[in-house]
Parts: C-alpha cells; structure tokens; sequence
C-alpha cells in the first residue's frame, strides 16, 4: 500500500472489483485541480448522502439522472430540467451563501455568538484555576453552539437540547455509516442518526409554521430559519423532481454537518498554542494589536487585521496541514485528463490524500539543519523572514524582521481545502472562525494542559480518521481560569 502511494506518477490499484488511480507529488496535484473542470463528484457526493445522511431513494434517483455537467451551461445532448440540475444548484446555494454577499452577514451573527459564548464562560470560571476534564470539549461545545445559532438561528437547540451531544455522536460513527455496516450491529449509531434527523425535521417544521415575510431581516435572515440559506433550499429542493421534507432534512444535515472541520481545528489550534508557553506569548502579542474594548467593556477584534497575522495564520496552516486527513476524489465524466502526459481515462477514480500531500518530507523540506520532523507541529514551514533570506524561528520577536506568512511555496502540497473549481466554498468562513475562536480564547483565559494531555495523540482508528480533521485519541484534562484583563 505504501509503495503506490509513494510513487511520481499517477498509479492504478485494483482491489478486488474496486480500481482507482492514485496521484501524489505537488506538481500532479496542482496539474488535477487544472483539470477538475472535466470532473464529476456526484457518484461520491450521493454516495455520502445515501449512506451517511439518509437521504430517501427517490431523491437520490435524480443524482443518478442529472448528466448536466457542474457547470452554468449544461453539457450538449443533456436533457435534464434545469429545475432538475441537482448538482449544479447544490453547489451555487453553498457558493452564493459561503463566497458570496450573504457571507457577512453569517459571520457578523457568529461573532457575535461566539464572543456571547465565550464571555458567559469567562463570566463563570473564577480567578483561581478550575479544572475542566476536556479542553477540547470546552472549545468544540462553544464554538458548535456559536455556528449553529448564526446558521440555523435559536431554535434548532432551544427545541431540541440534545442536538449538541447527538451531533458529534453522529460524526464519530460516520465511518459506521460510510461502510454500511448493518443496522443490527449498530443499533446506537443508527438511533443517533435517526434522532439528528428529526431534530433537523423539527425545527425546518417549526420555521415552516411560524416565518412570516415580516420576520425577514434587510440582510434576508429571520430567526426561525436563521441564515437564509436553509429557507431558499427548500423552495428549491421543492421544485425538484422526487423531493419531500425528510429528503430536505438529510441535504440540510449533511451541510450542517459539513462545519465540524473548523470546529475541530479551532479546537487544536488553540491546543498547540496552550502547550507552547513562547508560542501563546507571541500569539496573545499579536492578537493585541487587532483588539479594542467596547462599550459593554468585550474585547471586539478587528478581524480583516486579525487575518493578517504571521503568526496566528502559521498556526492556522501548520494545524490543518498536521491534523485534516481526508481523500480528495474526482472521476473525469466525459473526456480522458492528463496529468503530467499521464492519460487518466473517463469513469476512472482518482485518489489523493490530504495526509499523504501533508506528510511529504520532500515537499516540504525547508532546508534547514533543525528542521523539526515532519510530523511534528512546527509554525516555521509557513514564515520567511527577509533579513535571514528563508524559513525557520518559531519567535519572530527574537529576529531582525517581521515574518511574512505564506502558503504559496505549498501549492500542491497544503490542500486542507482540495482545489479547483470545486474547491471548499467554507474555507472563507473556517478561516475567520477558527482565528476569532483562538484569539478570544488566548485573550480571555489562562490555561495549563494536564499530564498527559500534552502529548494526546490523534484517533487514527476508523471512528477518528478520514472525514476531514482529526479528533484527539483521548480527553485533554486542563485547567482554566479567567485573564481579568478579557
């Protein structure tokens, strides 16, 4: 297994009645996102959606059906309605919603949200250290509850408490759901499912019953439907041909589900800064350049600044280039592609993993004699600093110029976000959340990572890896108190 996934060029793996190409290396990656225009994701975009989200056979037939193409104009000879282009219209909702103008206003209400929750927090935890059992938990239940309320607005937990905990009992047992395993050997991971779902069911219902046009806002927000996201996909799922509310249902869990990745990387962001006393003094330095206190006495933060900094964005880089383990796949639907004069033919699966590009010691060697090991965090890979002519110095306050941030040198080898014109449409918004998190984090609280804690290891069993970032192999007991200048 090892060998294909070390090769130069593109490598064909047959296993048993499955075979698929394998592409690695900076230069072929780059050369597949050139050529992502002639791919298709349907066959795996249904495939998750039938088997991990539920969503009903009739609805899943027009996957099937729709030959239109991803792109504005259908393809020649397609006869699928334009109603019907399912492809096509999922991904422009998300795009319009996540790249678009309607982007800013989600991200005012998270902000909000999320220095609401963190502030409620600093308000209960005393001076003195108090200990938490997991950090990880602390930061991922807030952040969670912060981006469901600015997506779905208050109601999906105010009517359904136990969504929280059911959601990320859902996300561990993806894998149990992605590999079909049978409802009798997974009686628990299938009711978790189930009941996700009908908490989905239960608050678009209750939007249906109670949004009136006089609720929605100037920005097309309203607080039963929360974004309005949600409320435009049902009046376009229902123009669709095999559609119903539970088919909603699933689509709209599966995009809910979809922000679990910025939960979790905030969460190791802030981790990794914790557990490096240098590293936290140079990020709360940084960050406080950005911060100024309202007139309620909050830290706000000035956050087209806060994604300007060195340091802060290397954490960022270095937390999803370590931590997001997942398989980018594109199938060419109607023309062969080449990649580097390797011809990879129509109807064939391509694979890349993320942790193969990520774990490249070649690609991202930076040529330095104390260069850490490539599985070891390290800020260094995403800083030069002029005045030293290259990368390294995890302290940019110990060195004559200010580092400069950038993963252009990485192209083809950081891919947290896959590429091409399929690229993640929540990247903007991860970024933004996963930066404001850590800095309100740092800025409001002291915190000492216990034991063993320090070194937690990842979950590489199959309930931890593949779906995107990783979750830690085991709870990060800690201790936390309030910075009285938050």
């Amino acid at each position: 297994m090892a060998n294909f996934f070390q090769s130069a060029h593109p490598v064909l793996v047959k296993i048993l009645t499955q075979e698929f190409y394998v592409i690695r290396g900076p230069e072929n990656i780059k050369a597949l996102f050139k050529s992502s225009g002639a791919c298709t994701s349907i066959p795996f975009v249904k495939f998750a959606l039938g088997h991990a989200f539920g969503l009903p056979a009739k609805a899943l037939s027009l996957y099937d059906k729709d030959n239109s193409g991803g792109g504005h104009v259908p393809h020649p000879g397609s006869r699928v309605e334009a109603r019907n282009r399912i492809d096509y219209r999922v991904y422009q909702s998300l795009i319009r919603f996540l790249e678009g103008d309607r982007l800013l206003p989600f991200w005012y209400r998270f902000a909000d949200n999320i220095t609401q929750q963190l502030y409620c927090l600093h308000d209960c935890i005393g001076s003195e250290w108090e200990y938490r059992d997991d950090l990880m938990k602390v930061i991922g239940d807030e952040a969670t509850v912060s981006i469901f309320n600015a997506l779905c607005g208050p109601y999906l937990l105010s009517l359904n408490p136990h969504f929280l905990q059911d959601y990320w009992d859902f996300d561990r047992n993806l894998q149990t759901y992605l590999q079909g395993v049978p409802r009798f050997l997974a009686r628990r991971a299938y009711f978790i499912r189930k009941r996700c779902l009908d908490t989905v069911k239960v608050w678009q219902q209750h939007a249906r019953d109670h949004c009136k046009d006089s609720a929605i806002s100037a920005d097309s927000d309203d607080p039963f439907w929360g974004s309005s996201f949600f409320r435009e996909r049902q009046k376009m799922f229902l123009e669709m041909d095999g559609f119903d509310y539970d088919a909603i249902a699933s689509e709209d869990f599966g995009a809910i589900w979809a922000l679990r990745n910025s939960v979790t990387a905030a969460s190791w962001t802030i981790f990794e800064i914790y557990r490096d006393p240098e590293l936290l003094n140079s990020v709360r330095t940084e960050v406080n350049t950005c911060a100024s206190k309202d007139v309620d006495g909050r830290i706000r933060f000035d956050i087209d600044r806060l994604l300007r900094l060195p340091i802060l964005q290397a954490v960022y880089a270095e937390t999803l280039r370590l931590r997001m383990h997942f398989y980018i796949i594109r199938m060419p639907d109607r023309v062969d592609i080449n990649i580097q004069n390797w011809i990879i033919p129509r109807k064939k699966v391509i694979v890349t993993p993320t942790t193969v590009a990520h774990m490249d010691s070649e690609a991202w060697s930076t040529g330095l004699k104390d260069e850490p090991p490539i599985d070891q965090f390290w800020i260094g890979r995403f800083l030069r600093y002029p005045s030293k002519g290259g990368h390294g110095n995890t302290q940019p306050h110990e060195s004559a110029s200010t580092p400069i941030f950038s993963t252009k040198e990485h192209e083809g080898s950081w891919i947290p976000y896959g590429g091409g014109p399929r690229q993640c449409p929540g990247r903007h918004f991860a970024k933004r959340q996963i930066l404001l998190t850590t800095a309100l984090m740092v800025s409001l609280f002291d915190c000492e990572i216990l034991g063993e804690g320090r070194n937690v290891k990842e979950d590489f069993t199959l309930k931890g890896f593949g779906s995107g970032i990783s979750h830690p192999a085991a709870k990060v007991p800690t201790k936390l108190r309030r910075r009285d200048g938050g």
